[in-house]
């Protein structure tokens, strides 16, 4: 045993997982390190530096041509990141859709990451990454499928940037699975919980109908809003007529969007609006998976 591995051994490195390992948390894997949290979209890119300490630093918006955005920002992120490490939320080119009678083996929400045949069967496609939620009371379970050749380009483009690409998610679909927690776990004992579900994540929706439990329906689209959020009611209109008397209305963002809210209560007049958004809240929940 070298003198380096004694001192790792006495400082908890050699416990610490490796940078490059996704089974561990962004936080786990880098906890002597800045990072930087980016989001991804059809024709912008966001981004929000995370300290050593867990806080977050300065960050940015820019659009255009995503290859072009890189580039410009690649010198701001790189002030930001040791050793350029970087963790992306897609905001484009990805579908979240309700599909029943998946495979429910045990731990086949993350089976499904590396050997996805197995959970999906002829539902596979050959060149998609997958993730998956059960609804653990029906036999529903709402599926993420992304382009992986969109995956490997981008992580190209981050390459070429002298970034490292250590973990992409979508950002829906950690904020929709967020929403789910918050408003189920919470009602424990209590009646089944009746909502509709509504994401909003840089320029990208999702609308789930929950009643009693049973997830019914849910419409995803990308590249959906950009200055205006007039297209998010538009989305979600349809449902007004579709939702339960008794729903709760839900809405979860990347961050507050001043008069959202109020626009679904004039939409959704007669139920209840909870709008668990927050300031940083994608960041936040990243930074923690």
């Amino acid at each position: 045993m070298t003198l380096k591995d004694v001192v790792s051994v006495l400082n908890f490195a050699a416990f610490r997982p490796e940078p490059d390992d996704p089974s561990a948390s962004w936080r786990r894997r880098f906890p002597t390190h800045r990072t930087v949290l980016t989001g991804v979209g059809k024709a912008s890119l966001g981004w929000r530096g995370v300290q050593k300490n867990g806080r977050f630093t300065e960050g940015g918006l820019i659009r255009g041509e995503l290859k072009d955005l890189i580039n410009q920002a690649s010198i701001q992120i790189k002030d930001l990141a040791d050793d350029g490490w970087c963790a992306v939320s897609l905001n484009t080119r990805y579908v979240i859709s309700l599909e029943t009678n998946l495979s429910r083996r045990p731990g086949s929400e993350d089976v499904i990451k590396t050997t996805p045949r197995n959970v999906l069967g002829a539902r596979y496609e050959r060149g998609k990454r997958y993730a998956v939620t059960h609804n653990p009371e029906t036999n529903a379970s709402i599926l993420l499928s992304t382009d992986e050749d969109y995956i490997k380009k981008l992580e190209g483009m981050l390459k070429e940037a002298g970034l490292n690409m250590g973990r992409v998610c979508c950002g829906s679909y950690v904020l929709l699975r967020h929403a789910l927690a918050a408003t189920n776990t919470t009602r424990s004992g209590e009646k089944t919980a009746t909502c509709f579900y509504i994401v909003c994540c840089m320029g990208a929706v999702c609308a789930l109908v929950q009643d009693q439990d049973r997830w019914l329906e849910l419409r995803s689209r990308t590249d959906v809003y950009e200055d205006t959020l007039d297209p998010v009611i538009d989305l979600v209109t349809p449902f007004k007529q579709r939702v339960a008397p008794e729903s709760e209305i839900v809405l979860i963002c990347d961050q507050p969007y001043d008069g959202l809210a109020e626009a679904l209560q004039e939409l959704f007049a007669g139920h209840k609006i909870t709008d668990l958004s927050q300031p940083d809240l994608l960041w936040s929940l990243i930074a923690q998976y």
